[in-house]
């Protein structure tokens, strides 16, 4: 989402039986540096979900949702983000440039995850 329109859109699809949200916003240039958009966006319908704020600018996320009355966590890095969530199924919304990165990042630790599970030469 890049909008508030966008992120309405984004907001009314969250699966309310999901185990977590988490929510991570950017503010680079591609995303758009003002984050004054957050003012436009209701969050105010989280009641049964761990919600956590993630991203470079997840501070001012927090703010907004703070004001929204939705309890939360703030946990910049999206990674650590999910692995904050309770077991289960995560859903995940986030502008631009922290959804770029976090498919980068869940690439990085996929091939991590994979490379340590690979036989070792010795245990062959």
């Amino acid at each position: 989402a890049k909008n508030p329109a966008g992120w309405q859109e984004a907001l009314s699809m969250v699966d309310r039986s999901a185990d977590g949200l988490v929510i991570a916003v950017n503010g680079q240039v591609a995303d758009g540096t003002d984050l004054s958009w957050l003012w436009d966006v209701t969050f105010e319908d989280f009641d049964d979900l761990t919600v956590v704020a993630a991203g470079e600018r997840s501070a001012d996320l927090a703010v907004r949702l703070g004001y929204a009355a939705v309890d939360h966590h703030t946990v910049p890095d999206t990674i650590a983000a999910l692995r904050a969530c309770p077991p289960g199924r995560v859903e995940v919304l986030a502008n631009y440039t922290a959804f770029r990165d976090l498919r980068k990042n869940l690439a990085r630790e996929l091939q991590k995850a994979s490379s340590n599970a690979a036989p070792k030469e010795n245990d062959k």
